[in-house]
């Protein structure tokens, strides 16, 4: 048996898989934890944030599409739904071809509140950000959008019978 060498370029990938995920782990932990005054003081959960936003800025969905949207179940969506229902930030529709279909779909107050959260937190990150070259945060947010743009590794999985 023969004990070849990997080429740089695999050991290369090799210690940077630890890195990016510890990384991308810390700086999502970071990020709920500045999300989490914003959302409060807005008198929202995460359930019904995520929710809020998906509405907000992808349209009207039916409750399955929201939950897939936020990758949940349609009973988790469900009862964030009811709860942004009650606040006036979503509406309830039946669906224009089949009334049993129920539509849903943030309203003006929602989509300005799914603004203003957004609006602070990046105010909020920008601050935290202060001293960083703009060439390194331009190469992280090239980063970011590339890992974002990925394909979905799922299908490719089922479509090789992988389990």
């Amino acid at each position: 048996m023969t004990n070849r060498a990997r080429p740089a370029s695999a050991l290369t990938a090799v210690a940077t898989e630890p890195l990016l995920v510890e990384t991308l782990f810390n700086a999502t932990r970071a990020f709920r934890h500045r999300l989490r005054p914003e959302l409060e003081r807005e008198g929202l959960t995460a359930p019904m944030f995520w929710t809020l936003h998906q509405l907000a800025t992808e349209g009207p969905m039916n409750v399955g599409q929201l939950a897939g949207a936020c990758v949940v179940t349609p009973a988790n969506v469900s009862s964030a739904v009811e709860q942004l229902e009650e606040a006036g930030l979503v509406l309830r529709h039946h669906g224009p071809t089949d009334r049993r279909v129920v539509v849903l779909t943030a309203t003006a107050r929602g989509r300005a509140v799914n603004r203003a959260v957004w609006s602070r937190l990046g105010r909020l990150l920008v601050g935290s950000l202060s001293g960083v070259a703009p060439a390194d945060l331009e190469a992280a947010a090239r980063v970011l959008g590339r890992l974002s743009a990925a394909p979905d590794p799922r299908p490719m999985a089922l479509e090789t019978g992988a389990r």
